[in-house]
């Protein structure tokens, strides 16, 4: 009997917490309700979020990018135009190819030398070339990459200096 009377009393309880956990149809209506203004509230924010990242990364963007016309690594705008580094330049630079250095018609006449390379560039250039080379190098990348892939596994350095600054003549005035 006792056997009975304590099923019976766990059914009934199993019975009352069914109901506790069924959800009727108001309660289901709320809770749809409830997740989907919830959800509006999410992307609400998450789109105000969003607006204020595009518009970081926009300013981001345009300080970079007068940064680098500006001030590529410290370097002055007066000192990019004192010794030549116009906006024209590094377009016509830009321009440049492997070929185009390839195929000048220079020939390499230098021993080996014993001149020096202290800083990025060889010693032999004038202090002006020496200059303009190294802000060229700092402020164009695709001069830079040139550099790197000729020298000196194609020509010397000598030789790449003397056929830029052959080729940038009417750009700029030394």
């Amino acid at each position: 009997m006792d056997f009975w009377h304590r099923a019976r009393s766990l059914a009934e309880e199993a019975a009352k917490r069914s109901k506790e956990l069924s959800i009727g149809p108001s309660t289901f209506s709320d809770l749809v309700s409830e997740t989907a203004k919830r959800s509006q509230e999410i992307v609400a924010e998450a789109s105000k979020r969003a607006e204020q990242i595009k518009r970081l990364a926009e300013e981001i963007s345009a300080s970079s990018a007068l940064a680098v016309i500006e001030s590529p690594v410290g370097v002055q705008e007066k000192d990019l135009e004192e010794f030549g580094i116009t906006e024209e330049l590094r377009e016509f630079v830009k321009e440049i190819t492997v070929s185009t250095f390839q195929d000048f018609p220079l020939d390499d006449d230098t021993q080996i030398s014993d001149v020096p390379t202290v800083s990025n560039v060889r010693q032999d250039l004038t202090e002006w070339q020496e200059k303009h080379a190294n802000l060229v190098l700092l402020t164009v990348k695709e001069i830079s990459k040139l550099r790197y892939d000729l020298c000196p596994r194609v020509m010397k350095e000598r030789k790449f200096w003397r056929v830029y600054f052959i080729l940038v003549n009417s750009h700029v005035a030394a």
